[in-house]
């Protein structure tokens, strides 16, 4: 009987290291990216990390046949502000798949598991 992969939400930042980094993640087999999640500035529509536009990471998203969660954030925020941004965001996502998922941290190089509270 074949090994189930466990979910995985992905943070997607659009950069080489991100996409490397999912590059290796699937062909592990261990994991199965449900989504990419990508800070975006709700002012000027792109992407926090590199300034790419919503336009282009669609596109890019769209061509790995993944599906995207945008997590808006406000101009110039806070660490508070998008910790608490972050936060709202996996709760969301956790109430909708009902079961435990795990999340790449891409700076840590790592998955964390987020379990149902």
């Amino acid at each position: 009987m074949p090994k189930l992969k466990k979910k995985a939400l992905f943070n997607w930042s659009s950069g080489k290291d991100s996409a490397l980094a999912l590059y290796k993640i699937q062909q592990d087999n261990e994991y199965e990216i449900v989504t990419l999640l990508t800070s975006v500035s709700e002012q000027y529509q792109r992407i926090s990390m590199h300034g790419v536009r919503v336009e282009l990471l669609e596109k890019q998203v769209e061509s790995m046949g993944l599906p995207l969660t945008k997590m808006m954030l406000p101009e110039m925020p806070t660490m508070e502000v998008y910790n608490e941004v972050m936060e709202n965001t996996l709760l969301q996502f956790q109430r909708k798949r009902n079961n435990p998922f795990h999340f790449w941290r891409h700076f840590s190089r790592r998955f964390t598991s987020i379990q149902r509270r």
